[in-house]
């Protein structure tokens, strides 16, 4: 889990547990299946979003074997949804790991894939949870929806920042929120609470791929996993793309942009004109007024413990470089 959960070690010793959860229940299935999850698992980074459910459930009267299995589920949906975007990509590293695909093949990733997802609906069922499961479909064809939008508009060089948001708002922020409020929901937290907890997961989500993407403009790409430009390299045009178009170095990033064939050198050299245009300043300011809307859900939420991590975690969301 890396150290990004260090100074919270009964949070991190319940992701364990959950890592524990999805092992075992991948061992129920197929010898092959379980290599495949462990293999996942092992670049399974901050596993933020069942830490999500695992801290709102504290929020109520949480039964740790129930929430646990909801906090497995969420993280095998977003599994499933990495899964497909390395085969989507043809990408062949994430975190500075193979990708399933890389190491298994497309076909054996895409099955690995379906498992994950079909698993990830099974468990919530088998715990009743009809709405809960009803909500993980939705966010599930939110999320290909964010992914149909990206793909559209793959090169497409003047795309609105409105756009963008949208995008990442399904691609990234329902699953945050959804995190939020099932953990909360499940320990019976008053809906006033709950509704607190699906806004912060929301503003948390838009924060955190804002700088996500702006880390991929990073010289020192390695921490990230990825070459530095890899969403340029692949036409993906963020937050800093859009918001340094329009500043004076716009059209001489729009002229570079234009050029093909794209290439790790090529664009390396749009991500140094995003950088001197100003875009990852900009985009930066943005995904602090996300933060800051985060911080102000924070500040509503009873003071315990738990209000004092979430505040921990969001600064260390907003200042991370990994």
């Amino acid at each position: 889990m890396g150290s990004f959960w260090d100074g919270f070690p009964e949070l991190e010793r319940e992701l364990e547990d959950v890592r524990t959860l999805i092992l075992d229940r991948a061992s129920t299935d197929d010898r092959d299946v379980r290599a495949a999850i462990e293999h996942l698992l092992s670049a399974s980074g901050k596993m933020l979003r069942p830490a999500f459910v695992l801290l709102a459930s504290r929020f109520g009267q949480a039964e740790p074997r129930r929430t646990h299995r909801v906090a497995a589920a969420v993280e095998m949906l977003h599994m499933a949804t990495l899964v497909h975007d390395d085969i989507i990509d043809g990408a062949s590293r994430r975190r500075g790991v193979p990708t399933l695909n890389a190491t298994a093949g497309a076909r054996t990733a895409v099955l690995v894939g379906d498992w994950l997802l079909a698993s990830s609906v099974s468990l919530i069922v088998d715990l009743g949870e009809t709405q809960d499961a009803r909500a993980l479909a939705a966010i599930t064809a939110r999320i290909c929806a964010g992914e149909i939008s990206q793909s559209t508009d793959r090169g497409v060089i003047h795309t609105s920042v409105r756009r963008y948001l949208r995008r990442i708002a399904a691609k990234t922020a329902a699953l945050f929120s959804l995190s939020f409020y099932v953990g909360a929901r499940e320990s019976g937290c008053p809906e006033p609470i709950s509704s607190i907890l699906r806004r912060l997961g929301y503003c948390l989500g838009m924060g955190f791929q804002i700088i996500d993407d702006i880390l991929d403009f990073r010289q020192e790409g390695a921490r990230t996993g990825k070459p530095t430009g890899n969403d340029l390299a692949q036409g993906i045009y963020t937050l800093p793309v859009i918001l340094a178009l329009r500043t004076e170095g716009g059209p001489r990033l729009g002229s570079a942009l234009r050029r093909p064939p794209r290439s790790s050198r090529s664009a390396a050299r749009a991500a140094e004109l995003v950088r001197d245009a100003g875009g990852i300043e900009a985009a930066r300011r943005v995904a602090a007024a996300y933060t800051e809307r985060s911080l102000r859900e924070i500040a509503r939420l009873p003071a315990t413990d738990t209000r004092r991590t979430l505040e921990g975690v969001t600064a260390r969301l907003l200042h991370r470089d990994y």
